[in-house]
């Protein structure tokens, strides 16, 4: 597939739409199985962080003394043997990918979190640094293992 920015070598019976992006080039990728898969080329490009909080009992004790009204229902609160790896879903690797440093992440666990890439640094452009992502979450088994080798074929436009 070309996407003018960049190509990815996917199964045929994929199918892109283009979304109408002011200051990017950004789309969606629909699997043969009906994933989406999501790509964004651009200065704004999400970095596929997983947004979870995680704080032992001590920090939380000492939080809720400074602001008492503080909302916690997104913490996850942990005893001094548990570590942050114990609560993500999803499990991060870095590689090269057509001379860039791309974050790849899969989840542990299949069907259960975010399957992609992030590269931060592609160039920079009067609007800024120009990152890139090609993501799916809870993606179907299938999906997930085209989606991890149509990766490794990325190439960008130099």
């Amino acid at each position: 597939m070309d996407f003018r920015s960049f190509t990815l070598q996917t199964p045929k019976d994929w199918n892109k739409l283009k979304l109408d992006a002011y200051d990017s080039n950004a789309g969606i990728i629909i699997t043969k199985n009906n994933d989406s898969i999501f790509y964004d080329y651009g200065p704004y490009s999400y970095s596929l962080e997983e947004n979870v909080t995680i704080i032992n009992r001590k920090d939380l004790n000492e939080l809720l003394t400074v602001n008492p009204k503080a909302d916690t229902t997104e913490f996850i609160v942990i005893d001094k043997n548990a570590s942050r790896e114990d609560f993500v879903k999803s499990k991060i690797s870095y590689k090269k990918i057509d001379g860039y440093k791309a974050k790849i992440v899969e989840p542990k666990q299949v069907g259960k979190g975010m399957t992609g890439v992030y590269i931060d640094s592609l160039k920079t452009e009067s609007i800024g640094n120009i990152k890139f992502n090609l993501y799916g979450i809870n993606l179907k088994k299938e999906s997930q293992v085209e989606l991890l080798k149509a990766i490794q074929t990325l190439q960008f436009r130099k």
